[in-house]
């Protein structure tokens, strides 16, 4: 059974035709009719083989199967509506169905053939789709670290029910749950169960964080096995009546309105019974995000439900470049692991064919064994007390630091342990107390500034404007502020060592003396120096190796690597006599000075020596140079 090559020539007869994107909806209902027809579950009439003998009525002979379906199936009624009969011509649909009853599959390739059918249309769909299916790659790594035998299994945002049918095929005994908020994709996923012989599963339609659908009597029915990829930072609407919950899930703090990963999160929780495991695919951004959810996952942490954290490769949702982990809750933690978290970076585990990356079993194997056997292994996983946890940030990134790294000068480097390190152990300050105070940017934006020709009141920092470690004060642009801002948070002094804040290259410079009335942009953080810290010292120590590691080890985001005060504050410093602190400034700028006189003088006899073989070539007078 050649299932792409199936797939392909069915797709070839629909080009053109009807949205792809509609493409399952005509072809499973039809798969179905074929699946049904085989296993003598439909009268003989209603076969295709019978339907293609009536050419010119295929649409009401097709409709009125779907009919006897929905009435003498259990499971299955409005499953049918997403029929797209407007879309497809009765030429194509003849040769559709012609092409459909010649598949000769047994009852277990079926399965196989729709699930591979489903994840190929999503995969084609690309961004659309995003929520509604789960790579596959995802899919039996959830499964592999949950291992869902027996008992219950629930989904509350199902999608077409990819989670449920891969659990059914560990546990044969399983029972089903799950829930989803779009129609079509409920459907799809009643249709992706029937293949499956579990119409008997309990798939729903409806909205999980308003009516979650299965009730114990006043309270919200638990399971033995929960596994989720929930829509990332959704909007909760009708805020205030989802917080006032009647069924006491959110615990451990209201959900944010603008963002709603804590809701699902703690839906998912609260759907686990006291022996509950549960495997969430989540953001970077709901491991670190600040505010309510950091309170919350505070909580969590707390109440010891978090069992593991593993970070996955990015590019496994073809769509996005958002990186993505996989959350493992556990209501019954071993003994062995209570007060603990266990952190897994598997973000280099992942192979790829044409740009797109999956796991494959040795991958899976490794990162399932890691987590059920608990082993540490350096740079891969380890054990965190929840004691050590600071902030409530869970981002692998924080615990499993890569001590190799790319320096711009120096090339790859690798960190000395510190215990190694002898001399950096002593007078060693956070940054915090070196500086009289860390600032942000002011946001620069057309609502909030106007670029003046030459004659502004202020200039502005960007970027643009730092280059080669130096502020290029002459080139700053012009600005006269819309608002009246309290410009003075904003206003950088002589000294102030500014950092960027956004982005994986990371600049920093020292203000110059009679900069005039400058702001610095949003894209930088200020540090104002006290007395007892050079900032060319302190600049020339962040651009170390030791202090880029430290400042690529704190950047935190989702899309963009960033930098917040609270992280730049915690940065440690060697602090060494001021006077060698000074000295050591000034030889780091006589240093930079000294190179780039080098380079000119390189620059400028390399100039000359091409400029007189240019002579002897006897073309030297056929050009200008415009200097």
């Amino acid at each position: 059974m050649d299932c792409n090559k199936i797939i392909f020539e069915q797709s070839e007869l629909l080009r053109g035709e009807m949205r792809s994107s509609n493409n399952k909806n005509l072809l499973l209902p039809l798969y179905s009719v074929k699946y049904l027809g085989d296993q003598n579950q439909i009268p003989e009439e209603m076969k295709i083989k019978q339907i293609l003998k009536h050419e010119s009525n295929l649409i009401s002979l097709l409709k009125k199967t779907f009919a006897y379906i929905e009435k003498n199936i259990p499971g299955m009624k409005g499953v049918y509506d997403i029929f797209p009969e407007q879309e497809i011509s009765k030429r194509l649909l003849f040769q559709l169905l012609i092409n459909i009853d010649s598949l000769n599959f047994k009852k277990e390739d079926w399965a196989t053939f729709v699930t591979k059918f489903l994840f190929k249309s999503y995969e084609s769909e690309g961004k659309q789709e995003r929520g509604l299916f789960s790579p596959e790659s995802i899919n039996q790594l959830g499964m592999s670290i949950l291992r869902p035998s027996s008992g219950t299994f629930y989904d509350g945002t199902a999608g077409i029910g990819g989670f449920m049918v891969s659990a059914s095929k560990i546990g044969k005994g399983l029972d089903l749950y799950g829930q989803e908020i779009n129609h079509t994709s409920w459907a799809l996923g009643k249709l992706h169960l029937l293949f499956y012989d579990r119409l008997n599963a309990n798939l729903v339609q409806g909205d999980v964080l308003r009516e979650p659908a299965f009730m114990d009597g006043e309270n919200i029915r638990r399971f033995d096995f929960v596994m989720m990829d929930f829509p990332f930072s959704l909007d909760l609407t009708r805020y205030e009546s989802l917080t006032n919950d009647k069924y006491n899930r959110f615990i451990y703090g209201n959900p944010s309105k603008r963002n709603g990963d804590m809701a699902f999160i703690m839906h998912a929780l609260a759907s686990m019974n006291s022996n509950g495991k549960g495997v969430l695919v989540v953001s970077n951004g709901a491991l670190f995000r600040g505010g309510i959810d950091q309170s919350i996952r505070q909580n969590m942490i707390a109440a010891d439900v978090i069992e593991a954290v593993i970070s996955l490769p990015p590019g496994l949702y073809e769509e996005t470049g958002i990186p993505t982990n996989l959350l493992v809750l556990n209501k019954n933690k071993p003994d062995d692991r209570r007060g603990e978290i266990l952190f897994i970076d598997a973000e280099s585990e992942f192979q790829s064919i044409k740009y797109r990356k999956y796991l494959d079993e040795k991958n899976i194997t490794k990162i399932a064994d890691a987590y059920h056997q608990g082993t540490e292994t350096e740079k891969f996983s380890m054990f965190v007390p929840i004691s050590e946890i600071e902030d409530a940030n869970l981002l692998c990134s924080r615990y499993l630091i890569d001590t190799e790294f790319e320096t711009e000068f120096f090339g790859k480097v690798q960190m000395v342990n510190e215990e190694e390190s002898t001399q950096y152990q002593v007078n060693v300050s956070p940054l915090k107390k070196l500086s009289h105070e860390i600032y942000r940017g002011l946001n620069i934006s057309a609502k909030s500034v106007d670029e003046v020709e030459g004659a502004g009141d202020f200039k502005v920092i960007k970027l643009s404007d730092v280059q080669g470690g130096e502020i290029l004060i002459d080139e700053l642009t012009s600005v006269s502020l819309k608002r009246n801002s309290r410009v003075d948070k904003y206003l950088v002094q002589e000294g102030d060592v500014i950092v960027s804040n956004r982005g994986s290259s990371i600049k920093i410079a020292v203000v110059p003396e009679n900069a005039g009335d400058i702001l610095l942009s949003h894209n930088f953080l200020g540090i104002r120096c006290e007395n007892n810290i050079d900032p060319y010292y302190l600049k020339a120590y962040l651009e170390s190796p030791l202090g880029m590691f430290h400042l690529t080890s704190s950047q935190t985001g989702t899309n963009i690597l960033t930098i917040n005060p609270k992280n730049l504050e915690d940065i440690p410093i060697k602090v060494i006599a001021l006077d060698k602190q000074r000295e050591i400034g000034e030889g780091f700028v006589n240093v930079e000075l000294n190179y780039k006189e080098k380079i000119r003088l390189a620059e400028e006899e390399k100039t000359n020596q091409l400029l007189n073989l240019y002579e002897q070539m006897e073309i030297r007078d056929s050009f200008k140079i415009l200097k």
